[in-house]
């Protein structure tokens, strides 16, 4: 009985212990959290018909960012705009329209799950009288995520002329480890990498002793 009374103990215990919780990171600390945050960008920039602006010379105009992604958001811009036949100029005399980013979110998240048996005291003579923590399973989750909508201004009266509605990309990774021993475990919508696309007229670089 005394054996039974123990086990529904440690049972109990194990799942008090559990717990979880979120912090904010800064984002560009390690490369992880650098590729989570650019790929998110680039999904939500990916989620816009950038084909509705061919043909017209863009004054492009990025608010509500940090200066450690504005240059990356601005460039991702440039190449989807001059991919769609769209043309950046530095100043407004020279646009058709006048194009605002407005970044609402962008960074990442961390989630971390422990789950285990803490630091134990007890005076049963069956069981130690110190039982360290033991660690049955850790989780830890890392989130990118972007957030972002568009309009279109006259260049000269600023007269609104078109929005674009809010779009978002996200990404994960996430690692897994059981009983402190087995792992960590990855698991990731940014890893592999995606398979390089080649442009039309795609010329490769030419090895040394080729050219």
């Amino acid at each position: 009985m005394a054996r039974r009374n123990l086990l529904a103990a440690l049972i109990c215990t194990l799942f008090l212990a559990g717990c979880s919780t979120i912090s904010s990171q800064i984002s560009g600390r390690t490369a992880t959290e650098q590729y989570l945050v650019t790929e998110a960008i680039q999904r939500a920039i990916d989620n816009v018909r950038w084909s509705r602006l061919s043909g017209q010379r863009i004054k492009l105009e990025i608010v509500g960012v940090q200066e450690t992604e504005h240059k990356f958001i601005r460039s991702a811009l440039e190449k989807e705009l001059a991919s769609h036949g769209s043309r950046v100029v530095d100043t407004t005399r020279q646009a058709d329209v006048r194009m605002t980013a407005m970044v609402r979110a962008v960074g990442t998240d961390i989630w971390v799950s422990n789950f285990g048996i803490p630091l134990l005291v007890t005076a049963h003579p069956e069981v130690p009288s110190n039982v360290g923590g033991i660690s049955l399973y850790n989780s830890n989750l890392q989130e990118g995520y972007c957030r972002m909508d568009f309009f279109g201004t006259h260049p000269l009266t600023d007269q609104v002329l078109w929005r674009i509605p809010v779009v978002h990309g996200d990404s994960y990774f996430k690692t897994t480890t059981f009983l402190g021993l087995f792992g960590p475990y990855k698991s990731s919508d940014i890893f592999p990498e995606r398979k390089l696309i080649r442009p039309k007229g795609y010329v490769p670089i030419p090895r040394k002793g080729e050219e």
